[in-house]
């Protein structure tokens, strides 16, 4: 069988518009690339990732331990700590939306490879529950019992929070690696996708303690010396999420202090309960997270500024935004509840 070169003067005389390199090819849409027409379906430009086959998997694995103290002399509490740790393969997608955790993807040709820590990873979490009502003192004594009167059925409530910070993203490759292979072609996937950096050992991956409170607008939080970026034309060998590589821990902190007024008789069971609770009632700082690694974040790659009043910090690597973020603050907040039972 004899083939005619595409550039042969009689078939560019018959179909002028491959003199075009932009062509593929007769009546295939100018507006679309040469990797278009080379997949299985030319005519889908994408389908979107969250809804893709149901080949998802997730593993959890833990150790819970709990301890009920039942309600006695107005007392009754109970706490439960939980060690976990949580995998993902599949399932989520590549995108922050419409999901709630993210799921990096590195080796679109190694499906196997793509098992990774959850993004709402937490290993450890300790949640302390308690009620507690003063009781009343039994007396003939009229200053003890002006004395119970006073100090009877205040009651005192409590949910302690303690858990693991927020896990980082490992930070994507800036190798165009996806753009290459035509992945970031597709309009359903949000911002493209990218390879990921690859971590270098024994580096640490912070320059200064999140525990710590340190202050967001005068030092980056994340080291750039603790990532290499893939080479030109390879996938990176980093991991989507690395246990050691949190943010800081932010506890939740609820309290309340109220009292109950009995109305008429105590038989007949009215009263009026007043309460005041607090929520992160010790105002404890709980800064949003850097600038990491996931869709549409910065790199390590990224150069400090300081374009902020003052010269303080306004974007780089591991950049705290304490300005455009304050939604995401939570300062100590209370309320005052009233409750009329008869």
């Amino acid at each position: 069988m004899l083939l005619t070169p595409i550039s042969s003067p009689d078939v560019l005389a018959r179909f002028p518009q491959l003199k075009d390199p932009n062509v593929v090819y007769p009546g295939f849409p100018a507006s679309q690339k040469l990797n278009q027409a080379l997949r299985p379906y030319p005519q889908w430009l994408g389908i979107p990732p969250f809804l893709g086959p149901p080949l998802g998997t997730t593993w959890y694995d833990s150790l819970q331990a709990k301890i009920t103290k039942r309600y006695s002399h107005g007392l009754d509490m109970q706490a439960s700590f939980t060690w976990q740790k949580e995998e993902t393969l599949g399932v989520n997608s590549d995108t922050s939306y419409f999901t709630p955790g993210t799921v990096e993807i590195n080796d679109v040709f190694n499906r196997a490879s793509l098992k990774q820590l959850s993004a709402l990873s937490k290993p450890f979490m300790l949640v302390v529950s308690f009620n507690y009502k003063t009781p009343a003192m039994n007396s003939s004594t009229l200053g003890l019992r002006v004395l119970s009167m006073a100090l009877r059925d205040w009651t005192l409530g409590g949910v302690l929070r303690y858990q693991s910070g927020n896990i980082l993203g490992t930070p994507e490759s800036n190798n165009n690696l996806f753009a290459q292979l035509s992945r970031t072609d597709n309009p359903a996937t949000f911002g493209g996708a990218n390879t990921l950096y690859n971590r270098n050992p024994g580096v640490p991956l912070f320059l200064v303690d999140p525990n710590s409170h340190p202050d967001p607008m005068q030092k980056l939080s994340l080291n750039p010396a603790a990532w290499t970026d893939a080479a030109p034309g390879q996938f990176g060998t980093g991991a989507a999420y690395y246990n050691d590589f949190r943010w800081q821990r932010q506890p939740s902190e609820s309290l309340s202090l109220g009292r109950i007024f009995r109305l008429g008789a105590e038989d007949k069971g009215r009263t009026l309960q007043i309460r005041a609770e607090f929520m992160n009632v010790f105002n404890r700082v709980q800064l949003p997270q850097p600038s990491s690694g996931g869709p549409f974040s910065t790199t390590p790659a990224t150069p400090q500024a300081n374009g902020n009043p003052g010269g303080t910090l306004s974007g780089g690597w591991g950049f705290v935004d304490t300005i455009g973020s304050r939604t995401s603050m939570t300062p100590r907040t209370g309320q005052l509840v009233m409750r009329l039972n008869f």
